[in-house]
């Protein structure tokens, strides 16, 4: 894998996360996001990583096991054993959403804890899936209304929990829907792990990085205005006029006529005024 450039990671992500969503292999996709940071990266060592952690738990469980029963077995494996914990120290590190530094340091955030024990049970055929509650993603036992959070050592929360959970993380401020508690497709993790990454690279003004992570987004949902203006606004920031622009013709061409038209154009106007101010 170390031969390939960092193009490469960008289409072999593309590739993954276009196919149809029980073909998307989250664990491929999130390594292939982190080649863009980490170009050396050895993806089919962190896949056996994974494979070896569903291998060590298999040796506890058997095909009796009920679904709550594995699902605690391997929490209490990766979180436990493994030592795998929240990094609440360094929450906001952008480490913390690539897959291959989580594996390495047994830290991260709440979606890629999760997306790591999503991926250790798909392995043991258990059937579980995300859920992004508002600002702490969980995992959810398929049909049982039971669900673990891997940033709090896997503990295990009702529906009710999950209301609590909400209510304090928002200050009682958002109302609760059960709509919270829907699950998430593969795309989602993904899009909401680089929307986490773009917000760190963002507040750390490292614009040139936020704008890879956008265009991944776009990957994932082509056409969503706020990605080509957040796109722009990277490249303004930066001087990178001509480049802005571009972005902005380019949403007016593919999104035909959409109701922002007049204001991009006016944005547009403005970005070049800025370009002849350059020159």
């Amino acid at each position: 894998m170390s031969t390939h450039g960092r193009t490469d990671f960008r289409t072999l992500f593309s590739q993954e996360v276009q196919k149809p969503e029980e073909d998307i292999r989250l664990d491929l996709a999130a390594l292939y996001l982190a080649g863009e940071e980490y170009p050396e990266i050895d993806v089919p060592s962190y896949m056996a990583q994974l494979d070896a952690f569903a291998a060590q738990v298999s040796l506890q469980v058997n095909y009796e096991t009920a679904p709550a029963d594995l699902a605690g077995a391997i929490a209490g494996y990766l979180f436990g054993e493994v030592g795998f914990h929240g990094n609440s120290g360094e929450y906001y590190s952008p480490e913390n959403s690539f897959l291959n530094r989580v594996l390495e340091t047994h830290t991260g955030i709440p979606i890629t804890l999760s997306l790591l024990f999503l991926e250790v049970g798909r392995r043991l055929g258990l059937r579980c899936s995300g859920v992004g509650l508002p600002g702490h993603f969980i995992v959810g036992l398929d049909d049982s209304g039971e669900y673990l959070d891997p940033f709090n050592g896997g503990g295990s929360l009702s529906s009710e929990d999950c209301r609590t959970l909400v209510r304090n993380m928002s200050g009682g401020r958002l109302i609760w829907t059960d709509e919270f508690l829907a699950t998430s497709t593969k795309r989602d993790i993904l899009f909401r792990m680089l929307n986490n990454l773009k917000s760190v690279y963002m507040q750390s003004e490292e614009y040139t990085k936020a704008v890879g992570v956008i265009q991944r987004m776009a990957i994932i949902s082509p056409g969503l205005p706020s990605l080509y203006q957040e796109q722009a606004w990277c490249h303004a920031q930066q001087l990178e006029y001509r480049l802005a622009i571009g972005v902005l013709e380019g949403y007016l061409e593919e999104a035909g006529d959409p109701e922002d038209a007049k204001q991009v154009k006016e944005q547009i106007n403005g970005l070049w005024a800025s370009l002849s101010r350059l020159n």
